[in-house]
């Protein structure tokens, strides 16, 4: 059964690759964002702390992404928090994740740290599916993983390891 769209949620389309860290352009850390996760035990909720490395701003949200039929494609809906709403959601019980994150064009580039460190993934995001097969795939893109669980946010905060590529 398609799943459909939840009240305030919005589609969001994404594919996602295994980069080749050796072959990507250089990238720009003083324009690159920190992105803390807390995927919240017992559900799909995600609590994010981004922070602007070029002048410390820092936003935090709460997401949800519902469970989609087809992994290019689901509903999201983020909420976005105050630094003390933030703290009081952080002691929640759940796995981290933390993340460099670097736009290249048209995609977020993620280079992964702490158990991850190593593992390079790319995004491209559009609001439907047909959108999202048009981006132009770069040469420092190695495999297309989006419709590899293991490479989900989620999946890699639980695991804390770099799937097998």
């Amino acid at each position: 059964m398609p799943v459909t769209l939840p009240k305030y949620a919005h589609w969001v389309a994404e594919r996602r690759f295994l980069v080749d860290a050796k072959t990507l352009p250089a990238l720009d850390l003083g324009h690159a964002r920190r992105i803390e996760d807390l995927y919240v035990e017992g559900g799909r909720l995600r609590l994010r702390a981004t922070t602007d490395l070029s002048n410390g701003e820092r936003t935090f949200k709460l997401a949800k992404k519902y469970a989609p039929d087809n992994p290019l494609i689901g509903p999201m809906t983020n909420l976005y928090l105050t630094a003390e709403e933030y703290a009081v959601l952080n002691v929640l019980p759940g796995e981290r994740l933390s993340k460099l994150r670097h736009k290249v064009g048209g995609f977020i580039i993620d280079v992964f740290e702490g158990a991850l460190e190593g593992l390079v993934t790319a995004e491209c995001e559009a609001t439907n599916r047909m959108a999202a097969m048009r981006f132009d795939v770069p040469e420092w893109c190695l495999r297309e993983v989006t419709n590899e669980p293991a490479y989900t946010g989620w999946q890699l905060a639980q695991n804390q390891a770099a799937p097998a590529a």
